[in-house]
Formats: C-alpha cells, structure tokens, sequence
C-alpha cells in the first residue's frame, strides 16, 4: 500500500519595482508575513466593525436620552404654565382679599368712631324743653325744670355704675361712657333703670312729674367735673 505524503501548500508574495534607469527589482514576502499582515488587517476590520457597532448604539442611546429630556422639558413647561395661571388666580384671590379686608378695616374704623361719637355725654338730658340754669357752688351743674310729661334720658350711650339715694334731689344715677366720661343725673323721680344695665343713647331714666320736676346734671372726665356746657347740645 502506497503512502501518499500530503504536502503543505505554501506561497509567497513577489513584489516588482521598476526603478527611473530601466532596471527591475523583485522582492519576494514570504507567506508567514502576509498571513501576519492579513491578521492584522482582520484585526482592524473587526475593531473597526465593533467601534461602528459601539457608536451605533451610543448615538441611539443618546438619541433616547435626548427624547426623554425633551419629553420631561416639556411636561415642566406645561407644569410651569399652570403654575403661572394658578399663581395669577391666586394674586387675584389675594387682591379682592386685600381690598375686602381694607373696606372690613375701614368699616369697622368707621363703626368704632361712630361707636364712640355716641358713647360721649353730649346730648341734651331730656326729651323735651325746660328752662336752664348753671350752679358754680362745687361741682358744674346745669339744673333743668321741666314740665310733667317730658322724660329724662340718657345724654350718650353706657352702662349704669350706680343708682343710690341723693341728699338733695332724691335719687342719683351714674351711667359710665367709656373713654373716661360719666354722666350724673339727679332727680326726685323713681329710677327706671338698675346698676349694671346696658343702655343707648336716649334711654328714658325719669319720668317727670308734678313732684320731680327738677333734674341736676352734671359731666365727669376722668373722675373730676367738667362743666357739661363743654359737651351738652343744647339743641338736643
């Protein structure tokens, strides 16, 4: 039985250069050389394959990235939108609120001078006319004589401090208006009010008889007398 010897085929590269006097140069590159640059060059194919791969899914990555940061950009915006039109609501709310607390804060002011305009013992003792005269012994006093049928009343609004027994007229009531002034009324009549009462202006405290005619009345400011004349509407 013959053996047939299997051969390694094997070849090599010539390369030919023509040189500028005519001449011919061969040179001859072995197999092991080219199958070391064909390597090589497969090596660099396929890095060049996998950088085109790798920067093929960088750029989709990027890509994606850049949608998602488009998409959230424009959800803040719309989120930024309504805030702003909420925001304008809210100012708005806020200036009606402004101005109803400023016409609130003015009413109340208005309420408060008005409160204390009618709380001052300025107006006239009796709800009718009577003849006036004043007493400079002690105390300011104006003392009235009225006709039977007229009341007396409060001169402002207050809350009575006392009903006690007067040595010279009878019965005297003390009605307290805030703000340091009482008023003092004193008269032989029956009181129609009791300590405590809370009162307007124009309460009735007497009604004059045949017996009570005659009403003192007098003003105090911070516990001393003043002459009501200072107050006192005579025109009532």
């Amino acid at each position: 039985m013959e053996q047939q010897t299997k051969r390694k085929s094997k070849f090599a590269l010539m390369l030919v250069l023509e040189k500028d006097d005519g001449t011919i140069k061969k040179h001859n590159i072995s197999s092991a050389v080219v199958e070391v640059a064909a390597a090589i060059l497969f090596v660099i194919f396929v890095a060049i394959i996998c950088k085109f791969v790798y920067d093929s899914i960088t750029i989709k990555d990027a890509r994606k990235e850049i949608v998602n940061q488009i998409v959230t950009i424009n959800s803040l915006t719309d989120e930024n939108e309504a805030l702003s039109v909420e925001n304008s609501t809210l100012n708005s709310k806020i200036a009606v609120l402004s101005e109803t607390v400023s016409k609130k804060a003015a009413t109340e002011d208005a309420l408060s001078q008005e409160t204390i305009e009618n709380a001052l013992p300025k107006g006239f003792p009796l709800s009718g006319s009577a003849t006036m005269k004043e007493t400079d012994d002690g105390d300011p006093m104006l003392i009235f004589t009225a006709s039977s049928g007229i009341n007396v009343i409060t001169t402002g609004t207050g809350t009575v401090v006392s009903v006690d027994a007067d040595e010279v007229y009878g019965t005297k009531i003390v009605i307290d208006h805030g703000n340091g002034y009482k008023s003092v009324y004193r008269n032989n009549g029956t009181a129609l009010v009791k300590n405590g009462e809370e009162l307007g202006k124009g309460y009735i405290l007497f009604s004059v008889g045949e017996d009570n005619q005659e009403l003192g009345y007098q003003i105090m400011e911070d516990d001393q007398y003043i002459d009501p004349m200072l107050l006192i509407d005579i025109n009532g």
